[in-house]
């Protein structure tokens, strides 16, 4: 899994590319971990090349999510491909995380668009 971290305002845009499973969802943890330490609020999570997610990495989201929550942060998930999502919807994460078909709607949805 590659992970690429940008800002748009104050939203931080986390693309994952590859596979979200066991080995990878650490590193996606830790970047996040220290990308709350040094401010981060607002997350959008893109999986646009994201081609399979495990359930280590749905608990890495959520971990994202309880540790932005008391700093009344935010997660969002944008670009979801069709297997992932299956997995995302069938698991109940889509109650948890808003979903967005690319990064521009999630921007607009935080008021941080274009």
């Amino acid at each position: 899994m590659e992970i690429q971290v940008s800002q748009v305002n104050k939203a931080h845009i986390i693309k994952i590319a590859g596979r979200w499973d066991t080995f990878s969802s650490s590193a996606f943890e830790q970047t996040c971990a220290e990308l709350v330490n040094d401010g981060m609020r607002h997350a959008i999570i893109d999986t646009a090349q994201v081609d399979y997610i495990s359930s280590f990495g749905l608990r890495s989201l959520l971990n994202l999510g309880k540790l932005l929550e008391p700093l009344q942060g935010s997660v969002h998930i944008s670009s979801l491909q069709p297997q992932v999502r299956k997995i995302f919807v069938g698991s109940g994460f889509s109650s948890l995380f808003p979903e967005y078909p690319d990064v521009n709607a999630a921007l607009q949805a935080l008021g941080t668009g274009h």
